[in-house]
């Protein structure tokens, strides 16, 4: 399954020029860079923090252990270092079932219904006469599905007709799937919020940091 990536980057090479220009002390300025890095680096830890937070206010999340698990996606710091004064906050992750979001079962000949968006409703996942359900796989893995044709069971057929009868419909079924936490990251408003955040937090990092640098001059 495709991963995708969403990428927050502090990148401030001019930043360090204004801390030196603040510096009086020859000793001060050559620690200029170890100041910026320190700053970028508790910039981009507030950063993924909010986004995590704000993603939460933007989709109606049920799993939100998806959110703390790299593998799934979940924000990664990557550092600012002497080398390269740059932090971002990444997420790599493949999508997610739809039932890590907000979900109702099929009931009678109603679809089984979902719900991605915080801002939106429950709706009846189907296309056409093709009605989603809820399905145990063989693995013992629950999700909602929904049938795929043409799409035929072949070598599982016979599987089939002893799991499920003779007449079992031999179309093949497929997962439903919902965004990844990358893609719910570079929501627009999330991703806004986060850009505004980052720089007003670097900012104020930067200040604090050069204030105790001239307290103890």
């Amino acid at each position: 399954m495709n991963q995708t990536e969403s990428l927050i980057r502090i990148d401030v090479e001019e930043e360090l020029q204004r801390i030196i220009a603040q510096l009086d002390r020859l000793q001060d300025q050559v620690a200029a860079p170890n100041l910026l890095k320190n700053a970028l680096n508790a910039t981009a830890r507030k950063v993924r923090k909010q986004i995590v937070k704000d993603a939460k206010g933007q989709y109606a999340i049920k799993d939100t252990g998806i959110l703390k698990d790299e593998k799934q996606g979940a924000p990664k710091v990557l550092t600012a270092t002497a080398a390269s004064m740059s932090a971002a906050v990444r997420s790599r992750g493949p999508m997610q079932d739809i039932m890590a979001f907000m979900t109702r079962p099929n009931q009678g000949t109603g679809a089984a219904a979902a719900q991605v968006l915080a801002s939106g409703g429950m709706k009846p996942l189907e296309k056409g006469n093709l009605k989603a359900f809820v399905t145990t796989f063989a693995s013992g893995h629950t999700a909602i599905v929904q049938r795929d044709p043409p799409k035929q069971y072949g070598s599982g057929r016979s599987a089939r007709a002893g799991r499920y009868g003779a007449n079992a419909d031999m179309t093949r079924i497929k997962k439903l799937l919902s965004p990844a936490v990358p893609f719910m990251l570079g929501n627009e408003t999330v991703r806004s919020q986060a850009e505004a955040l980052a720089y007003e937090t670097l900012q104020a990092e930067i200040d604090k940091r050069i204030a105790k640098v001239l307290g103890k001059a």
